[in-house]
């Protein structure tokens, strides 16, 4: 899945999380260059499962919050829903040039 296809602001970063021996596949989730949260492919022969896909953590307004998904494209929404909107980040951004003037 390439980066254009998931959301607008959103990026995916593969990575290795360190949840069980030798690491998890994962996914590091960006939204507007800031790290929101943590995804790991859930493994098929410990959970009864191929391809789906777990919240290990969530930054922000996802703290505390656990699921799985059937997909990355249903979880992306779903972290989408949950985050802030790109008003909120181009506020921030504008506050934050603003204070450094």
């Amino acid at each position: 899945m390439s980066n254009a296809e998931i959301a607008l602001g959103f990026s995916l970063s593969e990575a290795r999380i360190g949840t069980v021996d030798g690491g998890e596949s994962g996914l590091l989730v960006w939204k507007f260059g800031q790290l929101v949260a943590v995804l790991t492919q859930l493994d098929e022969e410990v959970y009864s499962t191929k391809g789906k896909w777990f919240l290990e953590t969530g930054f922000g307004l996802l703290t505390g919050q656990h699921r799985s998904f059937n997909t990355i494209e249903e979880a992306v929404r779903w972290v989408a829903e949950r985050t802030f909107s790109d008003h909120d980040c181009a506020v921030d951004r504008s506050a934050i040039f603003a204070a450094g003037r």
